[in-house]
Formats: C-alpha cells, structure tokens, sequence
C-alpha cells in the first residue's frame, strides 16, 4: 500500500491537487494544511514534524512510514501552494463537521507543539478555519481546548 501511495502522490506532484473523492488525495490535502502552518513562522521546529506525523496518524488511521512519507510529500508540494483553497474546498467536500474540527485541532497542536505562537501562524489558522466554514466560537473552543490539554 505504501509503495501504491507512494506512486500515485509522486504522479500527483507534478499537477496541482484537484477536488476529488480519492482518500490519497484528500490525505494530501490536509497533509499540506498542516505543513503550511508549520512554515508560517519559517521556523520549522522538530516537534511541529512530529505532531504532523501523529496528525496523519490519527486523521486517515495511516503506520509511521506512511504518514513520514505523507509529510515528506506534502512538504515537496508546500513549496508551490500560491492559495490555500484549492486545498479547503477539497477537504469542505470530504469532510463533516466534526472531522473538520478535528482537523483544526491537529492544526492548533502543531501551532502549539514548539511553545510559541507565532501571529502569523495564528493569522494563518484563521484563514484556514475560515475557508474550512468553521465558526469564530468553535475555532476559539477549539484553540482553548488545544491551549489547556
């Protein structure tokens, strides 16, 4: 399976993402989300790459090889992301509500996995929260909730 993912997020790399019901690409989607908000401070810490590889983990039920090599991809594309929605409108058609808040709280963690909140990560995790049609009193919950655990 990893080597199939492999091939096909390889393939994928070389045309932008598009909205689409394929797992792999959804996968890839908020995989990018996630790295975004780690280069937003462009200070990429090694405990923002680990709570990525967890995210992944815990989002699409991915081993550790897998969702390395996710992160490894999505950090390839990062580099020629110019708007955040083709990426939320993929994930707006793929996920519920609540898998969506769940994606915030991932996002939050990586925010919060250096110690330091920089205001232009919190400026991005808004953006996001907005594209992702997330209301201002969840995306406060959800960041409270982030901050106290």
């Amino acid at each position: 399976m990893l080597k199939r993912l492999k091939i096909f997020l390889e393939e994928s790399l070389s045309q932008p993402v598009t909205e689409n019901s394929d797992p792999h690409t959804i996968q890839l989607a908020a995989a990018l989300l996630l790295v975004e908000v780690m280069h937003a401070d462009h200070q990429i810490d090694h405990s923002e790459r680990v709570t990525i590889t967890q995210a992944l983990k815990s989002l699409f039920d991915l081993d550790d090889e897998e969702s390395a090599e996710l992160l490894e991809l999505a950090e390839k594309q990062a580099k020629d992301v110019i708007s955040l929605h083709e990426y939320t409108s993929i994930i707006n058609k793929s996920f519920d509500v609540t898998t969506k808040h769940m994606l915030l709280e991932k996002i939050w963690a990586v925010v919060f996995s250096d110690q330091d909140m920089d205001k232009y990560e919190e400026h991005l995790v808004r953006n996001i929260a907005e594209l992702l049609y997330i209301s201002h009193t969840d995306f406060i919950r959800i960041k409270h909730r982030i901050i106290s655990s």
